[in-house]
């Protein structure tokens, strides 16, 4: 069907507008582009409009307080800037000294900051001056201020009882403390320990304040001979060399050998106040031999069992230090160190037994303080020295942690089904030497029962053995053949341990020999 003449007047009608608008526009471009370029040979006029400086505002317009209520030093400030015809970029703050070098910049719009007081005096009206900057360097020439009206608190300083020194040391103590203060420990300006002497002996410890406020230091001295001495501090657990801000070590006086002493601290904050002090006492014990005898022995004859070893030692020319660690008794769960030793095990008493180059370690029951002897002895160890053990062995757990150090691979024990109960070893029985014939040959004085024989970890070495026998359901005693262990010598060749109570072996009345074989001839002790 064709097109009506209204049809294609209707049709055509767009076209039309498109072309009259496309004239239209072109026209007008020429008419911008023109006008443009009568402006560029004219040039840009009107009144040029110069930066505006940024307005600064703090958050508190004024405080009104006095006496007890004026304010901590520590106090988080904010403020805030305005600008213009841009925008702020930062600020610059000033506490009490506005001289132009004393600014200094941030991007914050707050913060904390310990004010600072006048040293001497508790209270104090400290100005906080802040300055907004805009993004064209412009700074408000006025900016906003504001006085704070604070107050001095005291600082802290305590020992902690976990690390502190045991009654009794030797040369090396140490001395864990806490400090604080109200207002903040980055107004702690520092803590202090001394000697004995509160007058002229305060040394300064370096501290970190974002360390909770707590400190630990060891001291060590020279106590081989009595009388006041100069002791060196070593900062925390890796026992590191204290130094001052001259890089000198650190040294405290007046400690005295042979004497109880008391320890001080303190601490000082910002502007001159002195905590209260605290203040804890020990005894320092003289050390005048290369050999340690620890007695663990925790029965009541412990102080007549020590003293027969000692005669022993004695006659051999050897004196040794003498430690007792006999505290407490063995139960169930964890064992406890004893309390003579120091709270502290890492780094003060590895480093205080390492100052010895021989122990002769005395104990009746192998769940004392020997289960701790793999730790507690390591740096001994590492510096040389050698140990003797001795310490009937009883029925434990193959799992026991005593196997760690002992070098003992497994003990007696009997086969499953079977009707031995116990073991025995009658009196008269000998405790003969395996490795050197020659050695010295031992005889039980009396009937003992609970002893048990030891078999040796590979590559140690079986020094000596006996005649152990089991007890039966039937009543009966036989002949214990399994193994027959009683003194292993470890692989290292220093450390012996044997498995009996030895003053009860001096049937052949040969301990002295017995003794020098072992500690002297196997383990070089010396006075």
């Amino acid at each position: 069907m064709g097109l009506t003449l209204k049809d294609s007047i209707i049709l055509l009608m767009p076209v039309r507008l498109f072309s009259y608008l496309r004239s239209q526009l072109t026209l007008l471009g020429v008419l911008v582009i023109g006008i443009l370029w009568a402006s560029c040979d004219a040039g840009i006029t009107g009144d040029y409009i110069e930066n505006q400086a940024p307005s600064t505002y703090m958050t508190i317009a004024g405080i009104d307080r006095e006496d007890e209520f004026r304010l901590s030093s520590q106090i988080r400030i904010s403020w805030w800037g305005n600008d213009p015809d841009g925008y702020v970029a930062g600020f610059e703050y000033a506490i009490n000294d506005t001289s132009e070098g004393a600014w200094s910049f941030t991007t914050r719009t707050d913060s904390t900051f310990i004010l600072p007081i006048t040293e001497g005096q508790t209270v104090d009206d400290v100005l906080f001056k802040v300055r907004a900057i805009d993004n064209d360097g412009a700074k408000d020439p006025v900016g906003a201020r504001l006085r704070y009206p604070i107050i001095n608190s005291t600082p802290s300083a305590a020992f902690k009882p976990t690390e502190t020194p045991a009654d009794t040391m030797f040369g090396i103590a140490s001395f864990g403390w806490t400090i604080d203060d109200p207002d903040g420990l980055l107004n702690v300006r520092s803590t202090q320990i001394a000697f004995n002497d509160t007058l002229n002996g305060w040394v300064d410890i370096p501290f970190n304040a974002t360390n909770n406020g707590e400190l630990f230091i060891s001291v060590s001295v020279d106590n081989k001979t009595v009388g006041i001495k100069t002791g060196q501090v070593y900062l925390g657990r890796s026992y590191s060399s204290a130094i001052d801000g001259e890089g000198n070590p650190i040294l405290v006086s007046g400690i005295e050998v042979g004497a109880t002493n008391t320890a001080y601290v303190r601490t000082i904050d910002a502007a001159g106040a002195v905590s209260m002090r605290d203040q804890v006492q020990w005894y320092v014990k003289q050390q005048k031999s290369k050999v340690l005898f620890l007695n663990d022995i925790g029965k009541n004859s412990s102080l007549d069992d020590m003293n027969w070893h000692l005669s022993y030692l004695s006659e051999l020319g050897i004196d040794p230090d003498i430690w007792l660690i006999n505290t407490g008794q063995p139960a169930l769960g964890t064992i406890e160190l004893s309390d003579q030793f120091p709270k502290v095990v890492n780094p003060t008493l590895k480093k205080t037994l390492s100052q010895w180059d021989h122990i002769y370690w005395v104990s009746d029951d192998v769940d004392r303080n020997i289960v701790h002897a793999l730790d507690i002895t390591s740096e001994f160890f590492a510096g040389g020295g050698s140990m003797f053990v001795t310490i009937p062995m009883k029925e434990v757990s193959q799992e026991d942690v005593i196997f760690n150090f002992l070098p003992v691979d497994s003990i007696g024990f009997f086969p499953p089904g079977g009707i031995e109960t116990g073991f025995v070893i009658n009196a008269g029985t000998e405790i003969t030497p395996v490795d050197e014939p020659n050695a010295p040959t031992l005889k039980l004085e009396s009937r003992v029962v609970g002893w048990y024989p030891l078999q040796a970890v590979s590559g140690s070495t079986l020094l000596y053995e006996s005649d152990y026998r089991s007890t039966t359901l039937l009543g009966f005693i036989t002949d214990y053949t399994i193994m027959e262990g009683v003194s292993i010598k470890n692989t290292e060749g220093n450390l012996i341990y044997f498995g009996m109570d030895l003053t009860k072996l001096n049937g052949n009345n040969n301990m002295k020999d017995f003794i020098e074989y072992m500690c002297l001839q196997q383990l070089g002790f010396q006075q």
